[in-house]
């Protein structure tokens, strides 16, 4: 990879929102920390390249902060941002240290035990909890002279699941599903597969066009499983061009 986000993308310049968001999906997928396997350095080195592929995406993505960037590229001085963002893994003030972790949607919405972790050379465990994305961890930052020993401070950086995304303000989980045109104007139900694999069907009412948002009664709960607030599952609706042909759509 090159040290544009460009580069990153693997994208000209001028390349089309919907090119870039392409490319943004297979490099998701390509380098997505499941494919690692077992070996922690390879691990470690898709989590990184993914960290990258997100925060390029998150630039090019948005028509704003794109052209902001272009223009630094060009050379025009940007205005300052209000809100600095820090370098993964780099000490701050007092010796605490801020960074960024890759995790699954899954893990995000629902939890998962603990995530061992490499931070400025040194493994650390987190124990993920539903709906949580900033942790604290006390005394593993850096050591500086005459004071306590900083704290890390872990931000969780959900990947990006093809058809679903979590709604922070709501804790829902949103999936877009394709619906036979028949279901779609009369009502029934139709199978849902979970984040976490499990399949369910789910009732559809009738008369929804594409575009439509609705609650499926059996997926009230099912959202992110936060403690303080338990989200729902939402159905956006995408009703199929072919009569029989349904299932999630990219």
């Amino acid at each position: 990879m090159g040290d544009s986000h460009y580069d990153t993308l693997g994208v000209a310049e001028n390349a089309t929102p919907e090119m870039i968001k392409k490319a943004y999906i297979a490099l998701v997928k390509e380098f997505h920390p499941d494919h690692a396997g077992a070996n922690e350095d390879k691990q470690q080195e898709y989590n990184e390249r993914l960290l990258k592929i997100m925060a390029a995406y998150e630039v090019l993505s948005n028509p704003e902060s794109k052209a902001a960037y272009d223009q630094e590229r060009a050379g025009i001085p940007a205005p300052p941002s209000p809100r600095g963002k820090k370098m993964s893994g780099m000490p701050t003030k007092s010796g605490d240290i801020e960074t960024d972790y890759p995790i699954s949607m899954t893990i995000a919405a629902y939890g998962k035990g603990k995530i061992p972790m490499k931070v400025a050379g040194e493994k650390v465990v987190i124990k993920v909890y539903p709906g949580v994305r900033r942790y604290r961890i006390a005394n593993k930052g850096v050591p500086v002279e005459g004071k306590p020993r900083g704290d890390l401070y872990v931000n969780l950086k959900v990947i990006p699941e093809e058809n679903w995304e979590i709604d922070d303000a709501t804790n829902n989980l949103i999936c877009r599903l394709q619906i036979p045109p028949k279901i779609a104007e009369q009502g029934g139900t139709i199978p849902l597969t979970l984040l976490f694999k499990k399949t369910i069907k789910i009732t559809v009412p009738a008369g929804v066009k594409t575009g439509d948002r609705f609650a499926p009664p059996e997926g009230k709960g099912l959202g992110v499983l936060s403690p303080k607030k338990k989200g729902n599952i939402i159905i956006e609706v995408e009703v199929a061009k072919k009569k029989g042909l349904f299932g999630l759509f990219g």
